[in-house]
């Protein structure tokens, strides 16, 4: 068979696949209207590619044969071919080796499900949030940038998709997405990746769902007999450790015995899983003790509320739900039960500086005072009393 061809596409195309019985596994082809080192390549299976054949100088004077794909035919066509072998015959010229270099660009530029995979997730394991960070990329953000690489995010793509989960979700759940992927993009420069974040100038959406929900009165009576019912007694106790600790979800579900001083009456939680980043002391009441004791008769293992096969209890949701629907109430979350120990301590007298500090908020934090400063003000109550008065008095006169 020829080996000098022409290479156009009706010579191409007529090609036929390598013979069965070829020595090698592919044959090539030359033409001498192509630069030097081109090749147009067809194997046993009839699959049809470029490829660029060269040789680097040596140190010693002799040359190093190399070999770089340049792309799939038809994809790549004739013109292309040409164009980026000549593009390569002019590295060589300057002393750079084509296949290191392209090398290089694909090791820098790869697709961000790979770099998640690979670099990012790995190295977030110390995190808190480390399984919300897994399912933030794996449900919203891998099906809409994973297979693109970091040179191809674009910060209006990005925009849009911000404002569609503002839409189909919450202002604070979008915010959530759009820092982890703005987080990503930043790894991705420290490791020269990339060059540019562009989720920089992308402004988070105002969050105003800012929830009140609380337990008190009967409610917190019909919680609790509802509680001591739940068949899940690892669940329970878990639920009622948080009310009574005013922890977060989290700090709870992954406590583990070697946090606990039970004769100080304190916990003391890791920096590295409080929100802050500080190593937190966290007081045991009778009510915290208690829930301790029965963990500790039900067996000691690594986590005081322990899921399957030892590890960490995964989530209360469930065992909540059953809980609030024996007890007639409806809409109440895991994180209400953190709020309602806010607003026990402070409808008992305590002050904001003393529920800040056991819900663990930085010294002059506004959370506390925007987030629970309506129930210990008298005078909002005295005009909700003022309103009622008349209000009832207004349908009295009516009738």
């Amino acid at each position: 068979m020829k080996r000098q061809i022409r290479f156009i596409r009706k010579v191409l195309d007529s090609l036929p696949p390598c013979p069965p019985g070829h020595g090698s596994k592919e044959l090539e082809f030359t033409s001498l209207e192509a630069p030097p080192g081109l090749r147009f390549v067809v194997s046993k299976r009839g699959v049809k590619s470029w490829l660029f054949r060269y040789s680097m100088p040596g140190p010693a004077g002799g040359g190093r044969k190399r070999a770089v794909k340049l792309g799939a035919y038809p994809g790549l066509e004739p013109p292309e071919a040409i164009s980026t072998c000549l593009e390569m015959r002019g590295l060589i010229a300057k002393g750079i080796d084509p296949q290191e270099q392209r090398k290089h660009i694909e090791q820098k530029d790869i697709t961000l499900d790979r770099f998640f995979r690979e670099e990012y997730f790995p190295n977030a394991q110390n995190l808190r949030d480390v399984k919300g960070i897994e399912g933030l990329w794996r449900i919203h953000l891998s099906s809409v940038f994973g297979k693109l690489r970091f040179s191809e995010l674009k910060t209006a793509d990005i925009v849009r998709f911000h404002d569609a989960k503002r839409a189909q979700l919450s202002a604070a759940t979008a915010n959530r997405i759009l820092g982890l992927l703005k987080r990503i993009v930043n790894v991705g420069m420290l490791l020269e990746r990339c060059d540019r974040n562009p989720c920089r100038g992308v402004k988070m959406h105002a969050e105003q769902n800012v929830r009140i929900r609380t337990l008190s009165g009967d409610e917190l009576k019909r919680f609790l007999a509802a509680l001591a019912e739940e068949k899940s007694r690892v669940m329970a106790d878990a639920l009622l450790f948080g009310l009574a600790t005013a922890a977060r979800r989290e700090e709870y579900l992954q406590l583990k015995w070697s946090e606990l001083s039970v004769d100080e009456r304190i916990w003391r939680l890791p920096a590295a899983r409080a929100k802050s980043g500080k190593t937190r002391v966290i007081p045991l009441n009778d009510i915290a003790l208690k829930v301790l004791a029965t963990r500790a008769e039900a067996g000691k293992v690594e986590y005081v509320f322990p899921g399957r096969k030892g590890k960490a209890l995964a989530s209360p949701e469930l065992a909540l739900k059953r809980v609030i629907a024996r007890a007639g109430i409806t809409d109440l979350k895991v994180h209400d039960l953190r709020r309602s120990a806010a607003t026990l301590v402070l409808n008992d007298g305590g002050s904001m500086s003393q529920t800040g500090g056991l819900l663990g908020h930085a010294p002059g934090s506004t959370v506390t005072a925007t987030r629970y400063a309506f129930l210990g003000d008298e005078k909002l109550f005295d005009a909700s009393r003022r309103l009622n008065s008349v209000i009832t008095a207004a349908c009295e006169t009516s009738e």
